[in-house]
């Protein structure tokens, strides 16, 4: 496994705060040369240990979520889960221990498409044996809002980007969805080339980009191998608290350094938190603090799991060692809706 420096860790911690800074900010909030920042991202990129994507919020077009149990024959769970990997509609897929052999972040247009991709499409893949749907309504917290703590707080500071004057979203365009997939393969890639991608001026693309941030529909994000990060293990809680407690048990977890997705849902449970620990021995010592703190919520956590593998993380497919393999853009007016694993 590559191991990673100081510097490589403050590159990826200074991206994640502002995915698109230009190198010559990077090296100055880092001490270095913009030359040898550029030199180390792109080490960094070549091995797929380190990536900036981005996707657009599921509320700019309207998209419906749905987390999905998959249980499988046995011996299946690792060829349907590399299956679904390669399908637009998956945003992550993993293997997970306990109730269920696959957990699989899905969406569609409306609710009668997820109807049709999940019993259409999961269901029918051969070797699954049964799914279990929860619609998401909301999503408090999500990855791209996760940290690495490797910079000081001037450093952070110097790579705050400037404040964005918000504007009100638009009607998305051919050409804001031909941004959002050049921009699913690389989220730092330059204007020119993203021009050239997406048949448009370099103004054009400039302005559509500025947009899409500034109206929040377009999210950019800056992602590290898990095993890499210092957080090697991934676990999965079903939790519940009363109705009236959501918004109050929300808030209270977004401050939790290990979560990396919490996903409120209609379902048996209605919390989903996506962690990231320290070691295994880490997954019941979080989940009595939780119960602990929030035990004036009558927070409870219904069931856990441990992510064994994790074959695709919001639109990236990734090896056994968490290393991005390729993008699937997650676009369905592509002319391949589907690709299939190489």
């Amino acid at each position: 496994m590559q191991e990673l420096g100081e510097l490589d860790l403050a590159i990826v911690n200074a991206l994640q705060i502002q995915p698109r800074a230009p190198w010559a900010l990077v090296g100055q909030a880092l001490g270095v040369d913009a030359v040898t920042a550029t030199r180390r991202w792109k080490r960094l990129t070549d091995s797929g240990a380190a990536w900036v994507d981005g996707y657009l919020v599921p509320t700019a077009d309207g998209r419906v979520l749905a987390q999905v149990e998959i249980v499988t024959e046995a011996a299946q769970a690792s060829r349907v889960a590399q299956l679904l990997a390669y399908d637009v509609q998956t945003m992550s897929v993993k293997q997970t221990s306990g109730a269920r052999d696959i957990l699989a972040i899905v969406w569609a247009y409306d609710l009668d498409g997820l109807v049709d991709y999940i019993g259409e499409r999961i269901a029918l893949c051969p070797g699954v044996r049964s799914t279990r749907s929860h619609v998401v309504t909301a999503a408090p917290f999500e990855g791209s809002r996760w940290r690495l703590r490797s910079l000081s707080a001037d450093q952070r500071a110097l790579l705050r980007p400037p404040e964005r004057q918000p504007s009100p979203a638009e009607p998305l365009r051919p050409l804001d969805r031909r941004i959002v997939v050049a921009l699913g393969e690389d989220g730092r890639m330059p204007l020119k080339q993203l021009a050239e991608r997406t048949s448009t001026s370099v103004a054009t693309a400039r302005r559509r980009l500025n947009q899409l941030l500034a109206a929040g529909q377009l999210v950019l994000r800056c992602s590290l191998a898990r095993p890499l990060t210092g957080w090697p293990v991934s676990a999965v809680y079903f939790a519940s608290v009363p109705a009236e407690h959501l918004e109050a048990a929300s808030t209270s977890l977004r401050t939790l350094p290990e979560l990396r997705l919490c996903a409120i849902t209609a379902g048996p449970h209605n919390l989903i938190l996506d962690v990231w620990l320290r070691g295994v021995h880490d997954v019941h010592r979080l989940e009595a603090h939780l119960e602990q703190e929030m035990a004036h919520l009558r927070f409870r956590v219904d069931d856990r799991a441990v992510v064994l593998r994790t074959e695709k993380n919001v639109g990236r497919v990734l090896d056994r060692r968490g290393y991005s393999v390729t993008a699937v853009p997650m676009e369905k007016n592509q002319e391949k809706d589907r690709e299939e694993p190489p």
